[in-house]
């Protein structure tokens, strides 16, 4: 059932844009309502079954205090990162971000199953013959980890390879802003990219993109234990107020395989060899629902 909110309700621009809260949400009844009507949802047992619910800072710098990891401020060790980015200050700390978990913590795989259902088929993960294509796809299936203090992720952007996205969130609060597709005429799309111009939505330079204050937002906090779905083509950016810890996994399957094809084809400098990927990729994507019957 839907679970109705009134914080929610009020953490929304406009009173005409909400986000469902769902539990005990059926893979049909998402199919129907969220995944092929592209409609964002938040599912708060997703994934009940898993041991990250035990995740903590302390728990991880207690498991791997000595343990090198590769932050955007360079190489620490793992006790000092924790250390840095659970320490009050209003300087973002450092931040491990958008790091394959079976590449950096492989022993911890068995606490991030089983796959909910939500996230299948996901069509990024099989074989495509071509070994750029494949590199390129596959990067995009790991479940990634992100582990940050306080911070603001000031731009807008929508997903690459126009795939969906499902957020959990292990620790913390993390506070999306969300934009749907029909707003991007407000949000002025940085040419040939993802990421639109608006460096700080609740700062925005209204001089330079008067059309931004016509823009209508989602806001809603996402918190512990929550899954977040965040269809291909929705602009989104976060705010976190404290330490957070979430994973995140992309997804593409016949619900936006052609958001994939085009994001594919509009990223090529050679408009043949994009016309050929493009028609293989349709091809592939023809075998992959016969294969998945998704």
């Amino acid at each position: 059932m839907i679970i109705q909110e009134e914080e929610n309700k009020s953490e929304a621009v406009s009173d005409e844009l909400t986000i469902d809260r769902r539990t005990n949400l059926s893979y049909d009844e998402f199919q129907n309502e969220y995944l092929f009507p592209r409609k964002p949802v938040i599912i708060t047992d997703a994934t009940s079954k898993w041991k990250a619910s035990e995740w903590t800072p302390q728990w991880f710098k207690e498991r791997y205090a000595e343990k090198m990891v590769k932050t955007d401020q360079g190489l620490m060790r793992m006790g000092d990162f924790i250390d840095e980015i659970t320490r009050d200050s209003d300087q973002p700390g450092p931040f491990l971000r958008e790091q394959p978990i079976k590449d950096i913590f492989p022993d911890l795989m068995d606490h991030v199953s089983p796959m909910p259902a939500y996230v299948r088929p996901n069509w990024l993960g099989a074989n495509y013959y071509v070994g750029s294509i494949s590199k390129r796809l596959n990067r995009e299936s790991h479940l990634e980890v992100n582990f940050c203090g306080r911070r603001i992720f000031p731009y807008l952007h929508v997903d690459d390879l126009g795939v969906h996205a499902f957020i959990t969130q292990h620790y913390g609060d993390k506070n999306l802003i969300v934009y749907p597709p029909d707003q991007e005429p407000f949000l002025y799309r940085n040419e040939n990219t993802r990421f639109s111009k608006i460096y700080d939505v609740d700062k925005p330079d209204l001089d330079n993109y008067p059309l931004f204050k016509n823009a209508k937002a989602i806001r809603v906090v996402l918190k512990a234990g929550e899954t977040a779905f965040m269809p291909s083509g929705w602009w989104h950016t976060t705010k976190v107020p404290g330490t957070s810890l979430s994973t995140v996994i992309s997804v593409s399957n016949s619900s936006n395989w052609k958001d994939l094809i085009q994001f594919y084809k509009k990223n090529s400098s050679n408009t043949k060899k994009a016309l050929l990927i493009g028609a293989y990729l349709r091809g592939m994507g023809f075998l992959q629902s016969i294969t998945s019957n998704k």
